[in-house]
């Protein structure tokens, strides 16, 4: 075969060069200007071992992988704490914010039309109708059923309880699914439920005093088991659990570690999972606006590995658990939850 004439070499090589002078331009303004993400985290901030932490390591994993800029803004319980708080992050440069709290929601709304250059994740509820705003939504009534499964297998008063942060559809869904799935184990056991504060009033998710003074109560009654479903506040309920060496149920994250032994469990609501993808989806430019669903089947939520509780559940209930997942996952075994027209 005949050697390629000198011309066809140079111009090989000249569009090659080309290239690697385009991929490393392409890379230096990625490394020059990272993504900034920031997060707007409602009902008590930082710290509260469930909801607004368990969103976090998600963005921490985030920044770990893809070297994006974090920013972060508590918000107090008022829509001027709220806005200021959103302002303060798009001043230090977000062009991503995650917002944890359905109190957030008419703030975000509000700046979400006057900044249609912003992308919004809004984490666990859902708001439709904006090409910037995508929103993670979560089955927690299937997890939830699971959770109550567990309760109405382990109970020995039949006396369950559900401790609620906020009367509202999202929480309601939680107890749906929950006392379906007592009642599925165990039809002779009752739930009691307690809300903090009735629809409208957040205050609910950050008050753990309350959370302890209801779970105190109910354990006082003879109850033996409690579903915290309440934020921060839910730290109460587990304090009172340890109080009364009583079984308590954590939620979003895995809080089994707040009370060895005595958390049965925990309904991981995976922000974690679900805030590293929304921003994985914007950063290869696969951002979808509207309805992101996470559930039992794609592992957007699950029960905790019950790393000191699993020796003390009898093994037969182990099994029942896995066969109730894989009925619901089939669509053999529906979980009802409380259903809201969008905003």
């Amino acid at each position: 075969m005949a050697p390629a004439p000198p011309h066809t070499h140079r111009a090989t090589r000249a569009w090659t060069l080309t290239l690697l002078a385009l991929t490393l331009l392409l890379w230096g303004t990625c490394r020059a200007e990272p993504l900034t993400v920031g997060f707007l985290a409602g009902g008590g901030g930082l710290g509260d071992h469930s909801y607004n932490d368990m969103t976090w390591v998600g963005l921490a994993k985030a920044r770990k992988q893809y070297g994006i800029r974090l920013t972060y803004a508590p918000t107090e319980e008022n829509d001027t704490s709220r806005r200021e708080a959103l302002e303060s992050l798009l001043t230090a440069g977000a062009t991503v914010v995650v917002c944890n709290g359905a109190g957030l929601i008419p703030v975000v709304k509000a700046v979400a039309a006057q900044h249609p250059e912003i992308t919004f994740i809004v984490n666990d509820y859902l708001v439709q109708g904006y090409a910037n705003i995508v929103s993670t939504t979560f089955a927690n009534h299937e997890g939830s059923f699971l959770a109550g499964v567990l309760a109405g297998s382990m109970t020995k008063t039949r006396r369950i309880g559900f401790i609620g942060g906020v009367r509202m559809c999202a929480i309601r869904s939680f107890h749906m699914g929950f006392t379906q799935g007592v009642r599925f184990a165990n039809p002779d056991a009752t739930v009691l439920t307690r809300f903090i504060t009735e629809e409208g009033d957040y205050s609910g998710f950050s008050n753990p005093d309350a959370g302890y003074a209801l779970a105190d109560t109910l354990y006082r009654e003879g109850t033996d088991i409690i579903y915290a479903v309440a934020g921060l506040s839910g730290n109460g309920v587990i304090q009172a659990a340890r109080t009364h060496n009583r079984y308590v149920i954590g939620v979003d994250a895995d809080q089994d570690h707040m009370a060895r032994g005595l958390g049965l469990t925990s309904m991981m609501k995976r922000l974690d999972r679900a805030s590293l993808m929304e921003v994985e989806k914007i950063l290869t430019h696969r951002f979808q606006p509207g309805e992101s669903p996470y559930n039992l089947e794609n592992g957007g939520v699950s029960l905790s590995p019950m790393r000191y509780t699993r020796e003390i559940i009898p093994e037969a209930i182990h099994r029942q658990l896995k066969l109730v997942e894989s009925d619901i996952i089939a669509g053999e075994l529906t979980v009802p939850r409380c259903e809201e027209a969008p905003p």
